[in-house]
């Protein structure tokens, strides 16, 4: 009785809507203003900070911030957070993209269910060692990829998209971004590819066509909206990837491999400077963020990086400082801890 109940209650909601002459899938509404102010390629600096991000604490030199989503990590930012972010306080624009893990799931977002912990649905795997409250998963599931973007438009019953239009499921981690308004995403654990749970010959293409859905479907909902991943440079080899994508980060290019402060070996960046080439030979921005406390160090991988035509920028591991605009004379000092 209950389904059936269920079943009728949502049928009705799809004819009121159908009445209403209200479009019910995300992909389809109406576009959003395109996003206007600088293009991805003429940022010139850049910064990431995921904790305690105020709009007064952002120097007017950063060009592009990367924040996260969410201040407690489930209340998402208000669109007035946001558009606060996006001025600067001299009146020009800059960039925000908000940070969104695709190959992790975290058990702070507003995804989560407690329930998981006792029972954990299929996709979902081990908690990551290194990052508490990070759960690795199989990001090729349906289940899991629904929880980021929506249903490809063949998939979904009406039923289901006269519940999401109602706001009864929850709205996609995606379409959450875009109407607090931001700029675009920066995709995390891109790389997740690189140790799948389960052996997946596949997992490169798995992932390469994930992130092109991710795509697909933000910039169906709104022009100029613009997709980052963090690394997993090696995607950039796989057909029609650098199409789908606006840009790319890379962490530790230089330093942190193997510790942070300790240089990477010369044959894994020469590898990293080959796959991101192709990246750069298509007209796609590299930003670098190495997690580098020395000065002096600071200074020559700026010098490096800059000279390899990236953008960079420097940051505590912990992504909790505001960022600081570098300079190839002096380098970038490592901020005051804030209170």
């Amino acid at each position: 009785m209950m389904a059936l109940a269920s079943h009728l209650l949502l049928t009705c909601l799809a004819a009121m809507a159908a009445v209403l002459g209200i479009v019910l899938h995300p992909g389809h509404v109406a576009p959003l203003p395109a996003r206007d102010g600088l293009s991805i390629a003429a940022a010139k600096t850049w910064g990431y900070q995921l904790q305690r991000a105020r709009a007064r604490s952002i120097p007017d030199g950063i060009d592009l911030l990367v924040i996260d989503f969410a201040r407690d990590g489930r209340r998402g930012l208000r669109p007035a957070d946001v558009a606060a972010l996006k001025i600067r306080a001299d009146g020009r624009r800059r960039i925000v993209l908000a940070y969104m893990s695709i190959g992790e799931a975290e058990n702070y977002r507003h995804y989560w269910k407690p329930s998981w912990e006792a029972s954990a649905p299929g996709w979902l795997g081990p908690e990551n060692p290194t990052w508490k409250g990070n759960y690795r998963v199989r990001y090729w599931e349906p289940d899991w990829q629904r929880i980021i973007v929506d249903p490809k438009p063949e998939t979904t019953s009406l039923a289901d998209k006269a519940a999401r239009f109602f706001g009864l499921p929850p709205q996609p981690y995606i379409d959450l971004i875009i109407d607090a308004g931001f700029d675009g995403v920066y995709l995390d654990r891109v790389d997740a590819y690189d140790t799948p749970l389960d052996i997946r010959p596949t997992a490169k293409a798995d992932m390469t066509a994930f992130v092109a859905r991710i795509s697909q479907h933000a910039k169906g909902r709104k022009a100029g909206f613009l997709v980052v991943p963090q690394n997993g440079e090696e995607l950039l080899a796989m057909d029609g990837y650098r199409q789908v994508i606006d840009g790319i980060a890379k962490e530790d290019l230089l330093y942190g491999n193997t510790g942070d402060g300790l240089p990477n070996s010369q044959i894994d960046i020469d590898s990293s400077v080959a796959l991101l080439g192709r990246a750069k030979t298509d007209g796609k921005p590299v930003f670098v963020v190495e997690y580098l406390a020395d000065p002096a160090q600071r200074l020559a991988a700026l010098r490096e990086i800059s000279a390899l035509g990236y953008t960079a920028t420097f940051a505590s591991r912990e992504l909790d400082q505001p960022p600081e605009v570098p300079s190839t004379s002096q380098g970038a000092q490592p901020p005051a801890a804030s209170h």
